[in-house]
């Protein structure tokens, strides 16, 4: 009996690494194992979202925390830095974003589907100080998802988001699809104001998308996500980044090394490298993970 449920668990999770094997997705990795680097502070343990700026990695907690950014340090993973967004609210934030000259906070958090305050606060990535704490302003970007039509309270539905990320030409949003376990890319101006963020692409996820982050000095995507029920987390590398491409997923990492790990944010933080935040789930604690995907950049951009 042990060994049926064992072999009956292997093939569970295989399952979506063999429907990935799609030519025109760029293939699969092997399995891949990520580097434990620390477990987070208690103060973070709801980590959402995560971006790496000034030697530091930045996040926040999502609904119901405070209304602020913490800078962690990537030696003793310590919080060092808090700036506090004086003129808002943490309703839901899933996400947080640069594009090298502005932050852009998400608080997108939709999870019974029927906001209608979706709102982006966005400030200069100057105005957070080399040292110590700060308290800031930020603008707001107001927006609705154009093919949103139905705001009725529900369980199952693909209007929540918690995956954003910013180019040099504009801010993007990937949805976390409940209903389908795929995923729609929109599309939103940067300025502040009312905005309707409008469906661009997408693809077959194969699970629920939760971070993003974009490397414009190599035009590298990478989607962080897991899958409902075994939350079994996985990455995609997306590559010569491309909001029309017809191939956007090029490969997709598979980690079972993590299964039961909630999976939040991710950042670049080298050429090819990136932090991942996973926050408190019932099979670990909150922590940090690196994953190091140097090798198959280089490999996949010579295959493609």
């Amino acid at each position: 009996m042990r060994k049926t449920c064992f072999i009956i668990l292997i093939m569970l999770l295989l399952m979506p690494i063999a429907k990935a094997q799609n030519p025109s997705k760029g293939g699969v990795s092997p399995l891949f194992a990520p580097k434990f680097k620390a477990e987070l502070p208690s103060e973070v343990n709801e980590t959402s979202g995560l971006f790496f700026h000034n030697g530091r990695l930045w996040t926040h907690n999502d609904s119901g925390g405070k209304p602020m950014l913490y800078g962690i340090d990537t030696v003793n993973f310590e919080i060092v830095q808090r700036i506090t967004i004086a003129n808002a609210s943490n309703k839901d934030w899933e996400d947080v974003c640069t594009d090298g000259e502005m932050v852009f906070v998400g608080d997108m958090g939709n999870n019974k589907g029927n906001r209608k305050d979706l709102t982006i606060y966005t400030f200069p990535l100057s105005a957070i100080p080399a040292e110590g704490d700060a308290t800031i302003n930020a603008d707001a970007i107001l927006f609705s998802f154009g093919d949103q039509t139905d705001f009725n309270k529900r369980k199952v539905h693909d209007f929540d988001c918690e995956a954003m990320f910013a180019t040099k030409d504009g801010l993007y949003l990937l949805s976390k699809g409940w209903e389908t376990g795929t995923t729609r890319l929109y599309r939103l101006p940067k300025t502040p104001g009312k905005h309707v963020a409008e469906v661009v692409n997408g693809f077959d996820s194969q699970g629920l998308v939760t971070g993003a982050d974009y490397d414009l000095s190599t035009n590298t995507l990478v989607v962080i996500g897991y899958v409902k029920s075994f939350w079994k987390p996985f990455v995609y590398l997306i590559f010569n980044f491309d909001e029309d491409g017809t191939q956007l997923p090029h490969r997709r990492f598979e980690m079972p090394s993590l299964l039961g790990c909630q999976t939040e944010g991710i950042c670049f933080f080298g050429n090819g490298k990136c932090y991942v935040s996973a926050e408190t789930s019932k099979a670990f604690s909150a922590r940090f993970v690196e994953m190091d995907f140097r090798k198959w950049m280089e490999k996949t951009r010579k295959s493609l």
